[in-house]
């Protein structure tokens, strides 16, 4: 509870959960707005359900797509310099100065600043989710619904480990851009992997893709998620219509295998930041 204070102290005194939560609501009125309009203009036409159902799809996919990019960037500015920028400061010398394990110090940090992301993603995925179903008439099955509100949340613990890590290793700026970096490589070959695929399966850029995913498994629990969200509901869209979302289609799908290997790595992730912290000279 300490450290869930202390962070919620911190990220308001930074001014970084204000200026995200007056952001995100300008974000939400206005994809709100935008399928108000989308729904208006299908209430117009005399198009199929399928249709208006796949219409659904789209924009769920990409308002939650936005979302995690928002949720990510908040992670990487709110603590690329959780460890480095203390140290340069010398507050992690007061902070040590207490008999604390150096362990509990760098997890407390992270279950801090994680309740904290985990609470503002859930609002932000049912900010995105509930417009589209009572705008648009988008159906809700509550067993296909948690596993992708649980795959949401996992993407930005898995993304605060990782920088994290890079806190103890890089100074702030640095750390920052490397870690967005990372996770635009993983957006990129994730939706290189699946323009190439609509066409003809590439091996060589499934190979890819496959390493990037591995390194960096962010987006390939995206597509998971929009596979709960499309082939979880047993929505009735055929293949051809599934082809029409382009880089948002569920052709290259993660098992849940690869969700259990990325639980495993941010805990990897986790034990590498502690180790490195505990070796880390803070003088």
């Amino acid at each position: 509870m300490m450290w869930i204070t202390f962070a919620g102290k911190e990220l308001f005194r930074k001014k970084i959960v204000l200026i995200t939560c007056v952001l995100t609501l300008v974000f939400i009125m206005l994809y709100s707005l935008g399928l108000w309009k989308i729904s208006q203009h299908m209430e117009g036409e005399s198009g199929a359900p399928v249709y208006t159902l796949l219409e659904g799809v789209t924009a769920l996919t990409l308002g939650l797509l936005f979302a995690q990019m928002i949720a990510a960037f908040l992670v990487f500015f709110s603590t690329m310099g959780v460890i480095s920028g203390e140290v340069e400061s010398g507050l992690m010398l007061a902070q040590l100065a207490r008999p604390i394990p150096r362990w509990k110090v760098y997890m407390g940090k992270y279950a801090g600043i994680a309740c904290w992301m985990l609470l503002y993603n859930a609002i932000l995925f049912w900010a995105i989710l509930l417009p589209v179903h009572y705008l648009m008439n988008f159906p809700l099955f509550p067993l296909a619904l948690m596993k992708a509100f649980l795959l949401f949340l996992l993407i930005p613990l898995l993304l605060l480990a990782l920088s994290l890590l890079g806190s103890t290793f890089l100074p702030t700026l640095g750390n920052g851009v490397a870690c967005a970096m990372l996770y635009g490589l993983g957006l990129f070959s994730g939706f290189a992997e699946n323009l190439f695929t609509l066409k003809q399966p590439n091996l060589a850029i499934n190979k890819v893709s496959m390493l990037i995913s591995l390194l960096i498994p962010t987006d390939s629990l995206f597509h998971r998620l929009n596979y709960e969200i499309i082939g979880g509901f047993d929505l009735p869209l055929n293949a051809e219509m599934l082809r029409s979302l382009g880089p948002f289609s569920t052709i290259n799908v993660p098992s849940v295998m690869f969700i259990i290997y990325s639980i495993v790595y941010g805990a990897l992730l986790l034990f590498l930041g502690c180790s490195a912290f505990r070796k880390k000279d803070i003088t």
